[in-house]
């Protein structure tokens, strides 16, 4: 059964690659992809490296005038929401959970009026190398998540963290660093 799967996923991968102008601006070699990817619009502007994995019914929403920037070994699990006004850079070896959002762009919000015609706040969002996004989290405008750190399972994460973080929370914080004292891994 894994062995026809493994098969089925690398087969639509190469479907999608085949049809890459459609979807993607850019899809690399090796795509691996499980299921249906729902896209907003055909023509957004996605590049995405080598080696990806793409989970099961993942939305892709990217605005005419924005852009995705994907690099390789990345991977995104199921039922995953991008949603993109402004820019989205996501660097090489980052893994994403599943039911994970990146929305660079929030309602705004006035308590006399609402959030029905109040307009948007955007900024781009930037996920550096070797980064892990846990499962259900969601990453909103203006997020920079520094190479090396770590996102809990359901954290609300918004601003900017260091390299080699632990972050969660809702609203996430910084909980402690994954590096020693000479910069490395601990």
């Amino acid at each position: 059964m894994n062995a026809i799967l493994d098969w089925k996923v690398i087969l639509r991968g190469w479907f999608y690659r085949l049809l890459s102008g459609i979807w993607f601006k850019r899809l690399g070699q090796r795509p691996r992809i499980a299921g249906k990817q729902r896209f907003y619009r055909p023509l957004m502007k996605i590049s995405i490296g080598d080696d990806a994995m793409l989970g099961d019914n993942l939305f892709w929403q990217v605005a005419r005038s924005s852009e995705v920037k994907i690099g390789d070994r990345f991977s995104l699990n199921a039922n995953g929401l991008v949603v993109i006004s402004s820019g989205l850079t996501i660097g090489d070896n980052v893994a994403i959970g599943e039911m994970v959002s990146l929305r660079d762009s929030e309602h705004k919000f006035h308590p006399d009026h609402g959030v029905r015609g109040q307009g948007f706040s955007t900024a781009p969002i930037v996920i550096e190398d070797n980064c892990w996004i846990g499962r259900g989290a969601y990453i909103g405008p203006g997020s920079h998540i520094r190479r090396g750190s770590i996102v809990a399972a359901h954290s609300v994460v918004r601003g900017e963290f260091p390299a080699g973080s632990l972050i969660a929370g809702a609203p996430a914080k910084t909980k402690r660093s994954l590096l020693s004292e000479s910069g490395t891994p601990s």
